[in-house]
């Protein structure tokens, strides 16, 4: 294979970002205290396929990141069960990402599922599952 050294650094700048992207993913909810988290002062309840959720608003700090998240909890079991994430929230951009089951991986619960959809017409994206060696 023969590439030019920016068609490289580039791959290998995607492939740390998409790293960075799914450590973020699997370290929710905690990752919500690091610095650069903005929380929301307010949760809002809302209705999401169905289902009423607290939802908290999460915005970021300057050379953290661009994206505006929202985090959706079961108000019982306050477990979280969806994100969703828009880069351009009035253009209804983004994905959501519902979570399904619970796999133990050195005694720390973590989603089995996570099934990806498009924010603008629910499109299905794609699935990743947890499987523990």
């Amino acid at each position: 294979m023969h590439c030019t050294l920016g068609i490289c650094n580039q791959a290998v700048l995607n492939y740390h970002a998409q790293n960075e992207h799914y450590t973020y993913l699997y370290g929710l909810p905690m990752k919500l205290k690091d610095p650069g988290t903005i929380l929301s002062d307010k949760v809002q309840t809302k209705t999401f396929k169905g289902k009423e959720y607290l939802v908290l608003k999460v915005n970021y700090e300057g050379g953290v990141g661009d994206d505006v998240w929202y985090f959706y909890f079961d108000p019982k079991s306050y477990a979280m069960e969806v994100y969703q994430f828009y880069h351009a929230e009035l253009e209804n951009d983004g994905e959501y990402i519902l979570l399904e089951g619970l796999e133990e991986i050195n005694g720390i619960l973590m989603p089995k599922t996570r099934l990806w959809y498009y924010n603008k017409d629910d499109k299905f994206l794609g699935t990743d599952i947890l499987i523990k060696k």
